[in-house]
């Protein structure tokens, strides 16, 4: 892998967001079988935590073969164990490592972390020259618009460039304000004609075609919340009944079971399950049960309870509609 990654990679670029919680190994895989030429990026894991507890943490990291490319993103304020993670992230063989400054948990910006290094951007380009200067791989920077206004975006990015990043993604708010606030891409798009980098952008993001509308001009979009429940959200022609969406979502729980075990796997698929249901008629009355869900074979037997229902519905409402 180069440092022209970014620069080199088909245009424009569309990826999976990180999101902790949400983008491991098993839902970065199903988003790929979804849409093959979408970047990946790991949830965000602790730069001090791979430096001192590495093999704990790198199961966090890990990835399928079949994810590539795929960026690990790491987040911290120490610049030596920035650097430390970020050997141990090109030695496991990622495509690219992502710096977060953007993380708007509270936790980490109490820890400085994050989006709590847009108050501290000499420290920030510090970290990114000197993950830049460790590794032969492509350096990227996720942050926001700003802590509480985007003044200072451009200023940033140029900064950021000059340090060493490859390219910036900017979710479209700031700190400041919640998700339910409209994203502001107009910044982005300012920023955009500021660098030499590729930009690209998240925030807000619905579907394919509104992320190539609101990221216009810009090199391309990351989807985040709007891909739970919904990984075809990346494909042109998704499917338009609930049981042609059942085999993707039992890989989904096979992939969950198969790399956390059983029981975990389990328990994590449940979220998603709630999430790949919502709307689908007769689903509501199962949710008690999608949520103790043990097995694959009790996801496999309530997912075909509600393919039926579905089907049970469809059917009486087309013999009322022809009596």
């Amino acid at each position: 892998m180069n440092k022209r990654f970014w620069d080199d990679i088909k245009k424009p670029i569309i990826g999976l967001a990180p999101m902790d919680g949400y983008s491991d190994s098993a839902f970065r895989r199903i988003c790929r079988e979804v849409n093959p030429s979408i970047v990946t990026v790991t949830e965000f894991t602790s730069a001090d935590g791979l430096h001192f507890n590495a093999q704990q943490l790198k199961k966090k990291l890990y990835f399928h073969p079949s994810e590539q490319p795929v960026i690990a993103q790491i987040f911290g304020k120490n610049v030596d164990t920035f650097v430390s993670a970020t050997k141990l992230c090109e030695d496991m063989g990622f495509s690219g490592i992502d710096l977060n400054m953007g993380c708007p948990s509270k936790k980490v910006v109490r820890s400085e972390h994050g989006v709590a290094l847009r108050k501290n951007p000499a420290l920030a380009c510090q970290l990114i020259e000197a993950v830049a200067n460790a590794t032969s791989l492509p350096v990227s920077v996720k942050t926001r618009l700003g802590w509480d206004n985007a003044d200072d975006l451009v200023e940033f990015g140029v900064a950021a460039e000059n340090a060493g990043a490859n390219m910036i993604c900017i979710h479209a708010r700031t700190y400041q304000e919640p998700y339910k606030v409209a994203p502001q891409y107009a910044p982005v798009q300012a920023l955009k004609a500021a660098l030499t980098i590729p930009v690209i952008g998240n925030g807000g993001i619905e579907s394919m075609a509104h992320g190539h509308q609101l990221c216009a001009g810009l090199d391309g979009f990351y989807i985040g919340q709007a891909t739970f429940g919904n990984p075809w959200i990346f494909s042109e022609y998704p499917p338009p009944q609930f049981k042609d969406r059942v085999p993707l979502i039992l890989r989904h729980a096979a992939y969950l079971i198969e790399h956390k075990g059983t029981r975990v796997g389990c328990c994590e698929i449940r979220k998603h399950l709630l999430a790949y249901v919502k709307g689908v008629h007769g689903a509501k009355a199962l949710k008690k049960e999608l949520v103790r869900v043990d097995s694959l074979a009790s996801i496999t037997e309530l997912l075909q309870q509600v393919i039926e229902q579905e089907e049970t519905h469809v059917k009486n409402n087309s013999a009322y509609q022809y009596a």
